[in-house]
């Protein structure tokens, strides 16, 4: 097992916004965990982190996930399903983990879950088909 300190790994946008820092990856496996501390630009009238935010969280820690233990080949996601068990609210950090239960030639398949820090309680967990795209599909 090869773990990647998540601070060597460069940033971007989406990540960005979602107050997102990957904390680990495991480069042969794909096994990885990232630390969001959601912002009050991201909640719903009511408040709390709007669902398409963890949504987006549950995407981005797959896609790194996928990255790494699908060989570094180009994807894209195919199909996501999301649960969510419970609120998290602005300023509440939450770890993201994920990994890859299979892949192929031609896709991967992802699991998710979305842990408050405090507590260790699920906030929502997601399930995701990736397609590999390019030159290996």
């Amino acid at each position: 097992m090869m773990k990647i300190d998540g601070a060597t790994l460069p940033s971007f946008a989406a990540r960005d916004l979602l107050g997102g820092q990957a904390l680990e990856v495991d480069a042969d496996t794909g096994k990885c965990r990232i630390r969001y501390l959601p912002g009050p630009n991201l909640t719903n009238p009511a408040g709390t982190v709007l669902g398409g935010y963890l949504t987006a969280m549950i995407d981005d820690t797959a896609g790194l996930a996928t990255w790494f233990g699908g060989g570094k080949k180009l994807f894209a996601t195919a199909q996501m399903s999301a649960s969510f068990l419970r609120a998290a609210k602005p300023g509440e950090a939450i770890i993201a983990e994920a990994i890859l239960t299979a892949s192929g030639a031609r896709q991967a398949f992802v699991e998710v879950k979305l842990l408050r820090e405090r507590d260790g309680k699920m906030v929502a967990s997601g399930t995701l088909f990736q397609t590999f795209i390019g030159d290996s599909a």
